[in-house]
């Protein structure tokens, strides 16, 4: 754990010189400057100063507790940070490979998406994968009748909706296996929720809703994790939905047409309103109005602007930046980008059509709200500083059968 910690921070330090340095072309760096070197001189004195503490401290820093089974809640930690450990190795090395191309072979070669995606969306699946994992899985060594009875109903779950998906005409297979994989953890979420809600009803005669807030309320951590997984289901489903995108360059002419159809099989059709030019303040701006209609229905305009910032004579001062026009909704995201402005005001743009893009938003949203009802502190805590006193009574056998299949 120390070690992870180190590593997080060097790597934060990390990416700080690489955008002040300017040693790796990228929009997100800035240009070449002395800020870079003094970051560089810092990463290197903490590299070697932390990587001489963690060595000395080894014999301190070895774990206490050992690993009983390969089949345990304790290897499922251990898995996660792997895959964790997974993605930022490959991130890192995506990220630094043209400075090791050019130190190599003597010419920057940079890795595009493609390589991350190959790399980090099955790291991605698995990950997601052991989100359901995790809290099923008992402590210690997990038994055959464990593993049984608690992944049979949310296995069920995951293989019938991607089997669903597959019949209503889904092929992309990582798609498939995302919303398989979401489904298992929705369906291990739903029976935590099902089992506690039900045992509290059946022992203290609450109705469904007030059996709910109980149990949150009296198991935080628990049971906030479980919000945090549930947002992290919404926002993998949204990734999988980006497997759908459809994307279009065209050229247009004012008055002109395109006609296209969503990844949902709906018909939009986009009416150029013509190209305008004109200044703004310290900006030469060009911008298009596309009138959009869906299914023949009229949705509105949606403008898209290139913007050429300029210096008080009218000089150029950046590179020009594009603003991205978006018609947002549940379903998708509908991008309209002005590329450039041919002769004869002929408009090039490029119309995206990103499927759940949105909740992703509320993905983060949710796992906010769950990280919240952890971190709320427990009510019992101030009424043990306040002088009460709780008293310890056994249960009757039958609660206490009850309460073991919700805890386990």
């Amino acid at each position: 754990n120390v070690t992870l910690v180190v590593a997080t921070f060097l790597l934060s330090i990390l990416g700080t010189f690489i955008t002040r340095s300017g040693i790796i072309s990228s929009v997100h760096s800035f240009a070449q400057s002395p800020v870079g070197t003094w970051f560089g001189g810092f990463l290197i004195v903490s590299l070697v100063a932390t990587g001489y503490l963690v060595a000395t401290r080894l014999r301190d820093l070895e774990a206490k507790a050992e690993l009983e089974s390969m089949v345990s809640r304790e290897a499922a930690f251990l898995y996660n940070n792997l895959v964790l450990c997974g993605i930022a190795f490959s991130v890192l090395w995506g990220t630094l490979f043209p400075i090791v191309s050019e130190a190599v072979k003597g010419n920057k070669i940079t890795v595009g998406p493609p390589f991350f995606n190959s790399v980090n969306v099955p790291l991605g699946l698995l990950l997601l994968a052991l989100t359901g994992v995790g809290p099923l899985i008992a402590w210690r060594r997990a038994s055959a009748s464990n593993l049984r009875r608690q992944f049979t109903a949310p296995v069920a779950m995951g293989l019938a909706l991607g089997a669903a998906l597959v019949a209503l005409g889904m092929r992309d297979v990582y798609a498939v296996v995302a919303y398989t994989l979401a489904g298992f953890v929705l369906g291990t979420i739903v029976q935590e929720f099902y089992k506690g809600v039900g045992a509290r009803m059946r022992m203290h005669g609450e109705n469904p809703a007030a059996a709910l807030v109980r149990l949150v309320a009296r198991n935080r951590r628990r049971y906030g994790g479980y919000v945090v997984h549930l947002g992290i289901v919404v926002m993998f489903a949204a990734f999988a939905g980006l497997a759908f995108k459809k994307e279009f360059d065209i050229t247009l002419k004012p008055g002109a047409s395109f006609a296209a159809v969503d990844p949902w099989g709906h018909r939009w059709s986009f009416t150029s309103q013509g190209v305008s030019e004109y200044e703004q303040l310290n900006r030469q701006v060009q911008a298009i109005g596309l009138a959009a209609t869906r299914d023949g229905r009229p949705a509105g305009i949606v403008t898209s602007e290139k913007r050429q910032h300029v210096d008080g004579q009218g000089n150029p001062t950046f590179e020009p930046s594009t603003e991205v026009g978006i018609m947002g909704s549940l379903r998708q995201d509908v991008y309209v980008v002005l590329s450039g402005v041919s002769a004869g005001e002929a408009a090039e743009v490029r119309i995206t059509f990103n499927p759940l893009v949105e909740w992703v938003w509320y993905g983060g949203m949710i796992m906010a709200l769950g990280g919240l009802i952890v971190m709320w502190p427990q009510a019992e805590r101030a009424r043990k500083q306040s002088g009460y006193v709780a008293e310890l009574r056994p249960a009757p056998a039958a609660e206490r059968d009850e309460l073991a299949e919700v805890l386990l």
